[in-house]
């Protein structure tokens, strides 16, 4: 049997639903699988902790921006362009050393 298992943010916790079972909440995204598995326990799910979870955390995009997640200053454009003209610049001194030393 497979549940599944939605954790959205609650202020700084999660909110843990285990759907059609039951609901509780998670100090932090380590704990949800643990907490997911103590719901299906205290409902009287036989196989708790060996049962297939599917977690879905909608919100955890947005907790990873909130958290101060580095992101890269450049976009791919600027970054595909930096490696041609890095390319370039390469190939050029190549030339350059090949047509000096040959």
């Amino acid at each position: 049997m497979s549940y599944v298992v939605v954790g959205t943010r609650d202020g700084d916790d999660w909110r843990i639903d285990v759907q059609g079972v039951g609901t509780s909440a998670a100090a932090s995204l380590g704990d949800v699988e643990a907490v997911a598995r103590d719901v299906l326990r205290t409902h009287g799910v036989a196989e708790a902790e060996t049962v297939d979870l599917q977690l879905l955390l909608p919100d955890f995009e947005v907790d990873l921006g909130q958290q101060g997640v580095p992101k890269h200053p450049l976009g791919p454009v600027e970054l595909i362009s930096g490696v041609i003209a890095l390319v370039v610049v390469i190939g050029a001194i190549a030339f350059l050393l090949g047509r000096a030393l040959g």
